[in-house]
Parts: C-alpha cells; structure tokens; sequence
C-alpha cells in the first residue's frame, strides 16, 4: 500500500493544471507492467467521422494497434460511416453500424453528428471499454456519450484527440510537441505503382470550402508549391511532371479552378513560363472532351523545356496514394492528418514535407516546424513551399523518433488497463471517492493519504 500511495503522490505532483486530478487515472499506472489478464477485456471504438476519409483511417489505426498490443482483446468498431469503411476496402462484416436519429443533411447521413442524435442499429451492445476515435469539433463529454452508451461512465470511457486537438483533456492526446502521444504511423508494405513515370511531384491541397479566410491561401498554397518546384528542379530536367488534386482542375462552377477562373490560370502560367518554354494541364475523361482532354498552359520559345500538370490521377486509395507520395521528388505537399502522417512514416528520411495549414491546426504547424525542423512550416506564406527553402536541408529522423504513438500510445493504453482491472479494490475505490468529492488537487490528496494511512497505521 505504500507503493500506491507514493505512487499517487508523485503522479498528482506531475500534473499541471488542478483539474487534471479528474483523469489523474489515464496515466497513473504508466511505466508499468501489465498482466494478460488485464487485457481480456471487450473494447468499443466509437466512429464518427466528419469530412474526408481521415477520421475512418485515423479509427481503423488505433484499432490495428490494439490488435497487434493485445491479442486477447475483442476490439469491435461502432460507426457511422460504414460505406465509407468499405469505399477504402475495408472489411466491414465485423463493423457495428450507428444510425442517425434524425437526419439533417441526406449527404451527411449519420456523420458529424452528436451522441444525442445517434442511437445502434441494433440492440445497444455491452462492452467493458468505451473510446471515442476521433473526438472532433468539442470536448468530450460522458454524460452526452451516455445519450448512446448508458452505461458509460469516466472511468471506462475514453477520446483520441485529432492531431494537437482543440478541445483537452484526451486520455489518448495524438500529434506532435509536449503533452501529445505522437503520430499515427504505421508499417504497411507499399508496392511500386505504375501511374506515372519519375520524375515527378505531387501536391495534395484541399480546395475552397473550408470555411472564411482560406481562399486567399488555396491559391497562394498550390501556386507557391508550383514555383519552388519548377525553380528548383527546371535545370535538372527537361520534362518534369506534377500531379495535382482533382480541385485545381474541376469544371465545377462552385469550384476556383484553372478551368473555372481565368486570373488563376494566368497567375498559374506566369509563374511556369518563367522556367520552362511549355506547359499543358492532363484531365480525366469526364472533366474534358477537346484535345484529348489536354488544357494548354504554356506555349513559348524560351527553351524546349516542358511541365505537364497532371489532374487525371487523383484520388486514389490510401494505398496507391502513398505510393505515389514515396516515390515523388524529395519535396511534397501535402494536408491533413492522415496524409502528413503517411508522408512522413513511408519516404525516406529526407523527404521534404510542405504543408497546407488549415486555420484549426495552427499548432500541429507549430510542432512540425520545431521537430523537424522546417521554420518555414510555421507560416501560411511559406508552409506550402517557398523559394527561400530550396536549399533547406532536412531530416525526419529525429520527429519520427520522438512522436511514434506506437511507442507512447501504448504505454498510456497499459495505464487504463492497469487502472480498470484494479477498480473494484478497496484502495483505488477509495482514491476515485476522493477525487470525484473534491473541487481541487490538493484536497483530493489530503484526503487519500489521510484515509489510507489511518486505514494501515502508516
């Protein structure tokens, strides 16, 4: 008993705010061991992905984790996004479907929405763990979680943060810097792909929707990107590729597109023209009908230099796509957690990741800048490429070293195993009386020490 109170005292000291008492449980039992028992346990992930395939991806990770950790643990998926699971080939036999209580939107369906307006397709099944992969756009709360869980409670339910998450505390807080468990890598075997020849690069931007104040930046991201590439590598080679998202080159009139906004397009084609002499954009089948589906960009005498824009192979499925991202030039754009994730884990150590900085992860930016580290990360001017950072020297090695959640994510999950598999003693009842009857930290220790030392005569 005396281990448990020192060990209490030493954990409560550590935290740094007065009410981190409250999950003083997620980390209590850090650093050490686990029995195998303890992980004989029925898991629940809670699925609710809002926008793209990230949160899918970011859901069916942790999940693979806790597979590969314990072998003995039952992990059961509860989503509402099922067809998106199965768009990215994804079994979805086991998958437990969550459905909308009211739909407000028939294009999201059940995604983007909160506990209280979800209910199971079926009978409400029991689990001995709750976690909540990720937890997006609020704090986590288990009295809303109980509107679809009743018998949720704080000491089985759980949140994965998204990357450097907004809204703390999280039992499992993911991204980069202090405080965060690190990144989502994983280990897949990625095959060589056939969809374009090298040399070629690759930007992977978002388009125009997403939200006030990032048009500007949309434009200026890709066309920023677009320079450093065709000045860094034009007197490298004669005819040079990219592949750009399938935005930059809709027909879509809700869209800022080289199709859409001539100023674009000129904007696009004075920067190309100053490095090489032609350039044209390549379209899918669908997007365009003249010319082979060929969009001229450049047509000069300045040298017989070509850049080929190539909208015609994005999106492809995760896989494929990090393999066009592994064998890209040194130098990358890219946005969103996954992608910037899948980056990083599958080239080699000095690829050079540039990144789209959306307004709400300003901090993930941060972190990358100084792990990495790139100051130019840190900057919506210069984040997506700049010509200032042509010569930048960089090395992934040591990011990848210090943020693997696969090292730290574990040592956090064997704590709430360690935690839920003593709860019914004495001791630990006791220590979850007083912190759930105390306002602060330290009156909730005054209180365990005093009753446990009365309780052994210490």
């Amino acid at each position: 008993m005396k281990n448990l109170l020192k060990l209490v005292n030493k954990k409560a000291d550590e935290l740094e705010y007065d009410e981190d008492i409250k999950i003083l449980h997620y980390s209590l039992f850090e650093g050490l061991k686990i029995e195998k028992k303890d992980s004989k346990l029925s898991v629940a992930l809670i699925n609710i992905p809002c926008g793209g395939f990230g949160d899918i991806v970011n859901c069916k990770t942790f999940s693979d984790y806790l597979k590969q950790w314990y072998p003995n643990m039952k992990v059961s998926i509860c989503t509402a996004a099922i067809n998106k699971f199965k768009s990215l080939g994804i079994k979805t036999k086991d998958l437990i479907e969550l459905e909308a209580i009211k739909i407000y939107d028939e294009n999201e369906g059940a995604e983007c929405q909160p506990f209280d307006n979800l209910k199971f397709k079926n009978k409400i099944p029991k689990f001995d763990l709750i976690v909540v992969v990720p937890m997006v756009n609020e704090q986590f709360s288990v009295k809303k979680l109980q509107k679809l869980i009743p018998y949720a409670n704080k000491y089985n339910s759980f949140a994965v943060s998204e990357y450097n998450g907004e809204y703390p505390p999280y039992a499992f807080p993911i991204g980069v810097g202090k405080g965060q468990l690190g990144l989502m890598l994983t280990s897949m075997n990625i095959k060589k792909h056939n969809f374009i020849k090298a040399p070629y690069a690759l930007a992977y931007t978002a388009g125009h929707d997403r939200g006030q104040g990032v048009v500007t930046h949309t434009n200026h991201c890709i066309l920023s990107f677009i320079e450093m590439i065709c000045k860094k590598y034009c007197n490298k080679y004669n005819k040079l590729q990219m592949i750009i998202p399938p935005w930059f080159c809709s027909d879509s009139e809700k869209e800022i597109s080289l199709l859409t906004s001539p100023q674009l397009k000129t904007k696009c084609a004075n920067i190309i023209k100053k490095y090489f002499g032609n350039s044209h954009l390549v379209l899918k089948g669908e997007v365009y009908s003249e010319n082979n589906n060929i969009v001229p960009i450049v047509k000069s005498n300045k040298n017989n230099k070509e850049f080929i824009l190539r909208g015609d192979i994005l999106p492809k499925p995760r896989e494929e796509f990090i393999s066009l991202i592994k064998y890209s030039l040194p130098d990358v754009l890219l946005t969103g957690d996954q992608s910037v994730t899948d980056g990083i884990a599958y080239s080699n150590m000095n690829k050079r990741i540039w990144y789209q900085i959306s307004p709400w992860k300003k901090d993930l930016a941060y972190e990358l800048s100084k792990a990495i580290p790139n100051k130019y990360l840190d900057n919506f001017r210069t984040s997506c490429g700049t010509l200032k950072g042509i010569k930048v020297d960089l090395n992934n090695r040591n990011l990848v070293k210090q943020n693997d959640f696969r090292k730290k994510g574990k040592i956090r999950m064997d704590s709430i195993l360690k935690f839920y598999s003593l709860i019914n003693e004495p001791d630990i009842q006791c220590l979850m009386d007083c912190i759930d009857h105390s306002r602060y930290k330290d009156s909730a220790i005054k209180k365990f020490n005093k009753k446990i030392e009365l309780k052994y005569n210490l």
